[in-house]
């Protein structure tokens, strides 16, 4: 990488001569993998962070006629299974229900997703993007993808910021002044997490448009256990292992000595060398999960970074009694001891005792699992979806 940066110049001039979809083209195309892809991305990116680009004022207007006349392009950095690209599938699909036009456009290049359930909007590669139509309004949803907002040909660009990612235990301090440099961006702002909207006011000035997350109750929902439960207390951890601000390890050491059986869901790293555990899930498509988490009692996440905090209220849907880290997010809708218990990020032996508490309090876990079905029943994603489209429409 570094032979590639003392070569910027360069390339810079062939992307000033030959225009962005050209030079994303040629990349992707001269290397034949996904490397292309990536190594064309990040080229861009240190050119729109050295250059004028981050400084431009993206403001536009959109005279909103009708839905049909509509097209809305959301750019994803990739197309493997996420939290956040379901959050943008979610939305992307409803309003393709509605009749909007809708394409996503993906920087991996894939133009596939089958681990959602009715995923039908359109995907094209990134590179493609010149060949659509006029787009009205262009949505970035990560850090990657917003100073493509600077090249992309729209009447509105917004960033739909779904986290603080400086925080996702990135080293490199270049990449962190860049993700920075993202926020400072002149362009409208949407986010799903109050906590997300205050942020970006105090810290950029910036008035977000607040769209919350929902959960879709006919995907997540109480199933038959996929085995039949034991005498034994069924302990489920979720989340990225690889990933460490995910909290794995911690939420392993927190169950690891009970005696309990240890289900795990991954979908980015396996279990560790010594962990004991008597099921684990790699990767599962969104709409096996209901099954998991409906065969297990207690659900343990103990994140230290997230945006709107997704899984717990996954967890509750499907009649799980659920322990969690206090983690930005989860006071969106996490109430400790009415429908959850909440515990001191990265606390091991609370989580631990919290767990215990439960598995020995029958009417506190019934509690909790009454008053979290309750919970969900508040979070849909029409909802949702309608407050996305007061933005879309906004005059």
């Amino acid at each position: 990488m570094h032979n590639i940066i003392l070569k910027l110049k360069f390339v810079f001039s062939i992307l000033k001569r030959d225009g962005l979809c050209s030079f994303l083209r040629k990349m992707t195309k001269s290397l034949k993998n996904k490397q292309g892809n990536g190594i064309a991305n990040k080229l861009f990116i240190e050119q729109w962070f050295r250059g004028e680009g981050k400084l431009e004022n993206l403001y536009g207007k959109h005279e909103y006629n009708s839905v049909k006349d509509t097209h809305i392009a959301f750019i994803i950095p990739g197309t493997g299974i996420s939290g956040g690209i379901a959050v943008v599938l979610k939305h992307a699909n409803l309003l393709k229900a509605k009749g909007y036009n809708i394409t996503l456009l993906s920087q991996d290049g894939n133009t596939r997703i089958d681990w959602f359930p009715n995923q039908e909007a359109l995907i094209i590669p990134f590179d493609e993007w010149n060949k659509l139509k006029l787009i009205n309004i262009c949505i970035a949803t990560s850090w990657t993808t917003a100073p493509f907002l600077s090249v992309i040909e729209s009447d509105r660009k917004i960033y739909f910021v779904q986290s603080d990612e400086r925080r996702f235990d990135i080293k490199d301090t270049h990449t962190i002044n860049i993700i920075e440099a993202t926020y400072k961006m002149k362009c409208e702002f949407m986010t799903e997490a109050l906590w997300l909207q205050r942020w970006l006011k105090e810290e950029f000035g910036h008035n977000a448009h607040y769209v919350p997350n929902g959960i879709d109750l006919d995907i997540f929902h109480k199933t038959n256990p996929m085995e039949p439960k034991s005498e034994k207390p069924r302990i489920l951890i979720e989340g990225a292992i690889d990933v460490p601000f995910k909290g794995m390890d911690d939420a392993y050491s927190a169950i690891k000595d009970l005696d309990c059986e240890i289900w795990i869901v991954s979908n980015n790293g396996k279990p560790k060398k010594g962990w004991r555990y008597d099921k684990f899930f790699e990767s599962v498509p969104f709409e096996k999960m209901k099954e998991i988490y409906s065969s297990c009692d207690i659900f343990l996440k103990m994140s230290r970074v997230e945006g709107f905090f997704g899984p717990p209220m996954e967890a509750m849907a499907c009649g799980c009694a659920v322990v969690v880290g206090k983690v930005t997010g989860y006071e969106e809708y996490i109430e400790h001891e009415k429908n959850a218990l909440v515990v001191e990020m990265g606390d091991i032996d609370a989580a631990k005792k919290s767990v215990e508490r439960l598995i020995k309090d029958k009417e506190l876990k019934e509690k909790l699992i009454h008053n979290g079905y309750a919970t969900v029943k508040n979070w849909n994603w029409e909802h949702s979806n309608k407050l996305l489209e007061e933005l879309i429409n906004k005059k």
